[in-house]
């Protein structure tokens, strides 16, 4: 299994935005959980932090293969799939992406 952690800084005034369509995934986990089965994906976590440079969205992903997930999600036209999409263009500032260094991961 791999696992990865970015940080994206969101831009400017959009956190609302970003917040108001991510909160809506809690009602939606069949969807959600089709999108992470056709990505490969059997973990993933969404953190909000707001510093006083802006506010910043961190993404923990884990799965067999991290760059396969990468092209399934780019390739997949599922509904939910095409408003990430549409939702990070929006609101993520992409000039703005830091990967975390991974230390240490447990697993049972």
């Amino acid at each position: 299994m791999e696992s990865q952690c970015i940080r994206v800084k969101l831009k400017p005034g959009k956190t609302e935005q970003f917040l108001d369509w991510a909160l809506t995934l809690k009602s939606r986990e069949d969807e959600v959980g089709e999108s992470l089965k056709l990505e490969g994906l059997n973990t993933e976590f969404l953190f909000l932090e707001r510093a006083q440079d802006g506010d910043y969205v961190t993404l923990y992903t884990r799965g067999r293969d991290l760059a396969a997930a990468n092209r399934a999600f780019e390739k997949s036209k599922l509904p939910l799939d095409q408003e990430a999409k549409k939702v990070m263009a929006e609101t993520w500032d992409f000039t703005s992406v830091t990967q975390l260094e991974r230390l240490l991961e447990f697993t049972p």
